[in-house]
């Protein structure tokens, strides 16, 4: 008996990391935890939840890079762990100026 296939709805690669960042948002800040990457957005943890539709800043200091902010758009956010005490998100952040980044990229 064979398992049925799972669908991969994914269209970019993910580069999976651990990487710790900083989310900003109108009415607070608190730390989070990117997990993967892609060319259009980011999956990220956090003890407090994001909404779909929710716009925030990421920043992020990778080793041996300068500081990024970035800015993203929520896209899903699904509770992974109760036995946190608030909780541990997961939420899926698409990045909003990709086609501004695109547009730079092919002017030179």
């Amino acid at each position: 008996m064979s398992l049925p296939i799972r669908q991969e709805r994914r269209h970019q690669l993910r580069a999976e990391c651990n990487l710790t960042a900083g989310i900003h948002r109108a009415s607070r800040s608190f730390d989070g935890l990117i997990r993967n990457v892609s060319d259009n957005g980011v999956f990220l943890c956090s003890s407090q939840k994001l909404l779909p539709g929710e716009c925030v800043c990421i920043t992020v200091e990778p080793t041996g890079c300068a500081p990024l902010a970035i800015d993203a758009e929520v896209v899903w956010s699904r509770i992974l762990r109760h036995d946190e005490p608030d909780g541990l998100y997961a939420m899926g952040c698409r990045f909003i100026d990709v086609c501004l980044m695109q547009t730079a990229t092919s002017l030179t």
